[in-house]
């Protein structure tokens, strides 16, 4: 590594632990998993306690770009190479609301049969997953934080879908839900989103992750032309109860999309690119995003029955299965290994599903 190099290192002490962390995620991890059991009673099925609905599983195949800088030619992306790719769209909520109850979007990547050292516990799996939102920073800076948020959303489970969509059209009209409904803004945090195509999306990491010698943030942007026309495009999100699973369905029925791997390398600047402040905002003008890959998903059918159900009931999608030199960094993804663990053996059990974690495409049904 250059000695002049402004980029920060990686190394163990990056992270600073709490000291009363691990507290943090046993009750994180309780309170996910009383979701996942409150959703169960409720459907007589296990759902995810976040990002339970699913909208699109595509098939795609992530290139990685010749004659990259060595800053950037590290971990996943240190060679040339092709992989396969699974993704799945998806959104916020942990139980199964109709679209027109819009909230954040989700994206998480399995990039198949990659080459390094995996991190522990993952039974030799050679999976890398990116698990991503449509944002730039976390909507909580700290485990606290967000066991909080989680809590809160446990509490919006009693609330009615009638309530969410009306709080979630007031919310995309005028960005202010408190008195649509007389409740608390807090109770329905993440309704309300934009009602726009999905696919025009950029997704990112939010968390930081290591980079091989380097920290990065990790995202996914439009590439070409088709996706591109998508961004910022209004949708009607009442067309139907799955809007959503049809926009992106009629998309892959005849199109290509093509996203940009980028990666936004932190500085040694520990205030302005902090790793346990999981909200704040890294400057680009300080560290632009630079592209280290590309993703395409050749037209297909990206919600068949068969696929649906072996990507959302077998197959599970964690920060945590990962190469060495992409460990997760942060409270926030440390809290997520235990917590995404134990929800995914519960699904699981109740479901009496055999986890999969697929190491090539043909795995994955047509």
């Amino acid at each position: 590594m250059p000695l002049t190099t402004p980029y920060l290192p990686y190394s163990a002490s990056v992270e600073v632990i709490a000291p009363d962390e691990a507290q943090t995620f046993t009750q994180l991890g309780e309170t996910m998993l009383a979701i996942t059991r409150t959703m169960a009673d409720r459907y007589r099925h296990a759902y995810r306690p976040v990002h339970a609905k699913s909208h699109g599983v595509v098939k795609a195949q992530l290139e990685v770009m010749q004659g990259l800088p060595e800053e950037l030619a590290q971990g996943l992306f240190a060679k040339p190479g092709t992989y396969d790719a699974l993704m799945r769209f998806s959104t916020n909520p942990g139980d199964m609301l109709a679209d027109n109850v819009s909230s954040p979007r989700g994206l998480a990547i399995k990039v198949m049969d990659v080459n390094g050292r995996t991190l522990p516990g993952i039974d030799g799996h050679t999976s890398q997953d990116f698990v991503c939102v449509n944002g730039d920073v976390f909507t909580a800076p700290d485990p606290k934080a967000f066991l909080s948020q989680i809590k809160t959303f446990q509490k919006t489970l009693t609330v009615s879908e009638g309530v969410k969509h009306a709080v979630s059209v007031a919310a995309r009209a005028t960005n202010a839900a408190i008195g649509v409904v007389g409740l608390h803004s807090a109770s329905l945090e993440g309704v309300g989103a934009a009602a726009t195509h999905p696919l025009g999306e950029s997704f990112t990491t939010v968390s930081p992750l290591r980079y091989g010698d380097y920290v990065a943030k990790i995202g996914f942007a439009p590439s070409n032309a088709a996706l591109r026309e998508l961004t910022g495009k209004s949708i009607d999100l009442d067309e139907s109860y799955n809007a959503l699973r049809d926009k992106i369905r009629a998309f892959f029925g005849e199109s290509t999309g093509v996203w940009d791997v980028k990666v936004q390398l932190a500085l040694a600047d520990e205030k302005n690119f902090p790793i346990e402040k999981a909200d704040t905002r890294w400057p680009e003008d300080e560290s632009p995003w630079r592209v280290v890959a590309r993703l395409t998903a050749l037209p297909q059918e990206s919600y068949s029955d068969a696929r649906q159900t072996f990507v959302d009931e077998q197959v599970g999608f964690t920060p945590w299965h990962a190469l060495e030199a992409h460990r997760p960094l942060g409270g926030i993804m440390r809290s997520r290994k235990a917590a995404y663990e134990e929800a995914q053996k519960y699904r699981a059990q109740r479901n009496a599903r055999e986890r999969v974690e697929p190491v090539s495409l043909a795995q994955i049904p047509d």
